[in-house]
């Protein structure tokens, strides 16, 4: 079960009285009467950068009060879950790479100049196998922390939403 402030409601999204005042209110939107005693129109200022050539643009303000917990923690498992795909098989492409431009010979060449042998081989320690399943492991276990890390950022936003008041975002729609 989520915890969800009661004044959360997906059906109230974008109505919570951000939006303009009613036609009849004698008001603009950034809150001035639109013409002065005298009749004649007042420059209107619109608010945190509007476009005053564009009318029909429409900007909102809204304050995210709340992220929900399991939306999170599934963004965050697949954004774990590509991260495996592309370990998996950069690794692949990068031992393809390595066998082609021939490093693990040069490899071999300096360890046995280091170790004064010459039957070393980096291949017979590291195959191409070895070296995809130890990118699988370390990829899942990064999974693992990617999607617990995702849900405790949602937990700890919404403890410090709670105190603070959310954050506030502005919207516009052209």
């Amino acid at each position: 079960m989520t915890n969800i402030p009661n004044s959360y409601s997906p059906a109230k999204a974008g109505r919570s009285g951000n939006t303009a005042p009613p036609q009849g209110s004698g008001s603009s939107r950034n809150g001035s009467a639109s013409r002065g005693a005298s009749g004649k129109k007042k420059n209107r200022r619109l608010k945190f950068g509007a476009d005053q050539s564009n009318p029909n643009v429409k900007q909102v303000r809204l304050t995210l009060v709340f992220v929900d917990f399991w939306s999170v923690l599934k963004i965050s498992f697949l954004i774990g879950l590509a991260q495996v795909i592309v370990v998996v098989i950069a690794t692949f492409l990068l031992y393809l790479v390595f066998v082609q431009t021939g490093i693990f010979d040069r490899a071999n060449t300096v360890v046995g100049q280091v170790v004064g042998g010459s039957g070393f081989d980096v291949r017979s320690i590291v195959s191409m196998g070895q070296a995809v399943a130890f990118a699988a492991i370390a990829g899942i276990l990064n999974m693992v922390v990617i999607t617990i890390l995702g849900a405790v950022s949602a937990a700890i936003y919404n403890a410090i939403a709670r105190i603070v008041g959310g954050v506030k975002v502005g919207f516009q729609s052209e």
